[in-house]
C-alpha cells in the first residue's frame, strides 16, 4: 500500500517521456523527472521516495528529503499567502503545502510572511497534503530532555502562538517559550524569528523577555509614551498612580517599566502634570 504523506519504497516500472513509474504492486505513480535530482533510475529498482498529491490530486512521488512526515512533525517556510485561504510552506517535495486560515490569527497583519518559519505536523484531507501549527504541548512533546538552557541566556526561536496574555516561541531544538505581555514592546507575528532572553527556568517550559536590558530600554519606553500622547492631542489621562490594567492596556507597558520613562520625561521637562493628566511639554513636542 502506498502511503500519501510518507516515505515509500516502491519498485521502478518503466520509464516514460516525462518520469518513471513506480509501484507497490498494486498501484502505480509518477516520480517526475524534474524530483530525481537527476539520478538515473532502471527498471526493477527499488527506490526510497516521498508521495504527495499534485494539483490534480493525483499521487506522485519525489526523490526530495522532506523536512516534514504524516509521522514527523517539523519546520517548514513560509512561501505565500492568499488573504482569504491562508499561507504556503515549503516542506522541500514539489508542492507547496497549505495552513489554512482557520489556523491562523484572526488578525491579518499576525499572519506569518514569506521567508517566517512554522513548526507544523502534516494531515491528509480529501486526497491532499494540508498542514497544521502545533500546539503548545506537541512542541513540549518534541523536546530534547538533554537541550537546557540558562537564566539570561539569550536564544533564537520561531513564534508559535499569539495571544492576549503574550507569545509562544519554539526554539529549532523544540523547546518552549512562553513570553508575557508585560516583556513585550511590538507584536509579533506567527513565524516571526526572535531572540528572547531566558528570565525563569520551569520544568516543560520557559519564561522570557523580548524587551532589552533596564539601561537600554528607558528610551524606548519614553518613545511609546510620547507617540501615545501625540495620538491623543499631545496629552493622556494616565499617570504615575494609574493603575497597572490600564497601562499595560493603553501603552502595552509594564506599570514599573511606565513609571521609570515617565520619571525620565519629568526630569528631562519634556512632560507636565495637571489635573490628573500627563502632559507633553510645548518644548519637547518633536521628541
Amino acid at each position: 500500500m502506498i502511503y500519501a504523506g510518507q516515505m515509500n519504497d516502491l519498485k521502478v516500472l518503466r520509464k516514460s517521456d516525462i518520469g518513471y513509474m513506480l509501484s507497490d504492486g498494486k498501484t502505480e505513480i509518477l516520480l517526475h523527472f524534474n524530483e530525481t535530482n537527476d539520478t538515473e533510475l532502471n527498471n526493477g529498482d527499488n527506490v526510497g521516495v516521498f508521495v504527495y498529491y499534485d494539483k490534480k490530486h493525483r499521487l506522485c512521488a519525489t526523490l526530495n528529503k522532506p523536512n516534514v512526515l504524516i509521522s514527523k512533525p517539523g519546520f517548514a517556510t513560509v512561501v505565500g499567502s492568499i488573504s482569504n485561504v491562508g499561507v504556503f510552506v515549503d516542506i522541500n517535495c514539489g508542492k507547496d503545502i497549505l495552513v489554512s486560515k482557520d489556523y491562523l490569527p484572526y488578525d491579518y497583519n499576525l499572519w506569518p510572511q514569506i521567508d517566517d518559519v512554522l513548526i507544523i505536523e502534516l494531515k491528509e484531507k480529501k486526497e491532499s497534503l494540508v498542514a497544521k501549527p502545533l500546539n503548545k504541548f506537541d512542541i513540549i512533546a518534541l523536546t530534547n530532555s538533554e537541550v537546557k538552557y540558562a537564566v539570561d541566556e539569550q536564544v533564537e526561536g520561531y513564534v508559535c502562538r499569539t495571544g492576549n496574555e503574550g507569545v509562544g516561541i519554539v526554539t529549532k531544538d523544540f523547546a518552549y517559550i512562553f513570553v508575557h505581555k508585560t516583556h513585550l514592546r511590538n507584536n509579533y507575528r506567527l513565524g516571526e524569528l526572535v531572540n528572547p532572553k531566558i528570565i525563569l527556568v520551569k520544568k516543560d517550559e520557559y519564561n522570557a523577555t523580548l524587551t532589552q536590558n533596564k539601561e537600554y530600554m528607558i528610551d524606548g519606553d519614553e518613545i511609546i509614551i510620547v507617540n501615545y500622547m501625540k495620538k491623543h492631542g499631545n496629552k493622556m489621562k494616565i499617570t504615575a498612580k494609574t493603575s497597572s490594567d490600564i497601562v499595560e492596556r493603553e501603552l502595552k507597558l509594564s506599570r514599573k517599566a511606565f513609571k521609570r520613562a515617565l520619571g525620565s520625561l519629568y526630569k528631562a521637562h519634556k512632560v507636565y502634570f495637571e489635573d490628573d493628566y500627563t502632559i507633553l511639554s510645548d518644548e519637547k513636542k518633536e521628541l
